[in-house]
């Protein structure tokens, strides 16, 4: 039976999270020797990544959280090049409250990725309203939720001047605001290094957030919380959490630093998940994590 096309939206980067879209890779993963040239930091390990996906599936289930499962297209490129990537869903689009905004990928290996998600989102009835076209270019990670009425964009890395303005026209047209900032320097996307998990308080690594974007938070009345630069924020991905509630979080294992910060400002840790090999590929738990649905009241 389809689902309300409203059954699925979102308003927020910390209300109480209740749908997400995952990827687990298939055995081409393992076969990838070149990594860097697409993209992976190092290479993975196909039995070992799936089981950090099968944690990941169960943790969300327990959570009462809904986890629908990409079933990609075939690729159009003879080497399934943009499976690699694959996994980091957060990057192929962007919820609002009345539907999906579809995602045009930076880099070529990615391209084909969203075509699938096409088809996927037309399955469970979630409308698209938005298409990046052109000469455009944008990932989801880099739109995050202010407020509401509210959507910052990073704009000069992955997310270009094109792209932004393609997404604030389909905003507006929501009557939701929508404002463009710098992209933060040593990220790939905004989401690397800002999260807004209540609507008065964010996380932020401030030495690689341009001021402005700080400005920002503060004049809408959100506190701010300065992650510092270490080797658990840069080589663990540290601040690549997902809010499943108002200062409610999974964060990755092996992070003890960056766990005690959390806890000392009131942030409950749900859970703490092992993933070396998602991070082998470059991202982390948000980047891994379509958000669905989000409560928007």
């Amino acid at each position: 039976m389809m689902c309300p096309a409203r059954a699925y939206s979102a308003d927020s980067e910390y209300k109480p999270l209740r749908s997400v879209l995952l990827y687990k890779p298939g055995p081409e993963i393992g076969r990838i020797e070149r990594f860097k040239e697409v993209l992976h930091i190092k290479k993975i390990d196909y039995s070992k990544i799936c089981r950090e996906y099968e944690q990941i599936i169960r943790l969300y289930k327990s959570l009462k959280i809904k986890v629908h499962l990409l079933k990609p297209l075939k690729s159009k490129s003879p080497d399934n090049r943009y499976l690699f990537n694959l996994m980091y869903t957060r990057d192929l689009l962007f919820m609002s409250t009345t539907g999906a905004i579809i995602a045009k990928m930076c880099h070529e290996v990615r391209r084909d990725k969203v075509n699938g998600i096409k088809i996927f989102l037309k399955s469970i009835n979630i409308p698209i309203t938005k298409t990046i076209e052109g000469e455009g270019t944008f990932e989801g990670a880099d739109a995050l939720w202010i407020n509401p009425k509210l959507v910052v964009v990073g704009v000069g890395n992955r997310t270009n001047k094109e792209g932004f303005l393609q997404i604030k026209g389909g905003l507006e047209a929501e009557g939701v605001r929508c404002i463009g900032v710098s992209a933060s320097k040593g990220t790939l996307h905004l989401l690397g290094a800002l999260q807004v998990i209540d609507s008065d308080l964010a996380l932020v690594r401030v030495e690689l957030v341009d001021t402005k974007t700080v400005d920002l938070l503060k004049e809408n009345k959100i506190k701010v919380i300065h992650i510092p630069e270490n080797s658990e924020v840069r080589n663990r991905q540290a601040m690549n959490i997902v809010t499943i509630a108002s200062r409610k979080v999974i964060m990755p294992a092996g992070c003890p630093q960056t766990k005690k910060i959390y806890e000392r400002h009131g942030i409950k840790i749900a859970a703490e998940v092992k993933i070396p090999q998602l991070v082998n590929g470059g991202g982390g738990l948000a980047c891994s994590t379509a958000v669905l649905k989000r409560e928007t009241k």
